[in-house]
């Protein structure tokens, strides 16, 4: 029989150890990114640049920016890089984004990203005139594209090249940092598109391009406001809105069904990230990982 002090001690040591082991995991995960942050700060292409910067947001937020913009001057022509740098000038004090918007407009003409800014700094401000504005200029554009698929591809690649990290831990890290970082509000092209405003035929007009816009862009929460919009601006019996809730539909049923295949493993990352260095929209790699699935991309009618 064991003595009922001795079963104390054991339990006690035994809950005491659990945290402990925990704790080592989360030690190791950071020391591992440090050690990548510090290998990518030493080179000199835009992706390792790019790469470090948005890994030092966590406990090295000073130097995101820098890091960044050196990557931006190693390759000025990238609308990725400078999109990025402007989700980042968002979270860092003392920024200025407006030059670095303008500066996406003039690489990216056709992206209504460019205006998010704008628009959200207007809807803060209750700034009629200006939201207004920022609206037109978003329905105006071509797509809403928020570089997912690039950035995922090009920062995870780097982040591995150093070898301080997997590729299935680099790309769980950076998908992490641009979830939390590079994933606009969209709160306010929302919020303008709805309500009393829409008793104005002008903001009707620009909030039917918003959501044309966004249901081209290249990620799947940007499509899927853009659907929600342009439900809202239509009468449900009209071409627009069928196409829109049709559209709707398909991503519900796709998104589940990606969730559902198993994406874990080397080499089911780097089937992923091949997928993401080909396409430039998400929606084309998970159709593309479902027919190499063998699942039907298309909801039962």
């Amino acid at each position: 029989m064991s003595h009922p002090r001795l079963v104390l001690v054991f339990c006690l040591l035994s809950l005491l150890a659990l945290p402990a082991s925990a704790e080592t995991q989360e030690a190791k995960s950071a020391r591992r990114t440090e050690e990548t942050i510090a290998a990518l700060t030493r080179m000199t292409d835009p992706d390792s640049l790019a790469a470090a910067g948005l890994l030092s947001l966590d406990k090295h937020r000073g130097q995101s920016l820098p890091l960044i913009a050196r990557a931006i001057d190693a390759s000025p022509r990238r609308a990725d890089l400078v999109w990025l740098q402007i989700e980042t000038c968002q979270k860092v004090s003392l920024c200025d984004p407006e030059p670095m918007e303008q500066h996406l407009r003039e690489l990216a003409p056709s992206n209504g990203a460019g205006w998010f800014g704008s628009l959200a700094r207007a809807d803060a401000a209750k700034d009629d005139d200006a939201r207004d504005a920022a609206l037109k200029a978003i329905g105006h554009s071509e797509r809403v594209d928020i570089y997912w698929t690039t950035l995922t591809a090009h920062l995870s690649r780097a982040a591995a090249r150093t070898g301080k990290m997997s590729l299935e831990q680099a790309s769980t890290s950076i998908i992490g940092y641009l979830a939390a970082e590079a994933i606009p509000a969209y709160s306010s092209a929302s919020a303008a598109c709805k309500g009393d405003r829409l008793l104005r035929a002008e903001i009707v007009e620009s909030c039917r391009g918003v959501g044309k816009s966004f249901q081209r862009g290249d990620n799947y929460l940007t499509e899927s406001i853009g659907h929600s919009i342009a439900k809202r601006l239509w009468p449900e019996d009209s071409p627009d809105y069928k196409s829109a809730a049709e559209a709707r539909r398909v991503i519900d049923y796709r998104s589940k069904l990606v969730m559902k295949l198993n994406q874990r493993g080397e080499k089911a990352i780097e089937e992923y990230i091949t997928l993401c260095e080909k396409y430039g929209r998400e929606q084309d790699v998970f159709l593309a990982q479902m027919i190499a699935a063998g699942e039907n991309p298309n909801p039962p009618e």
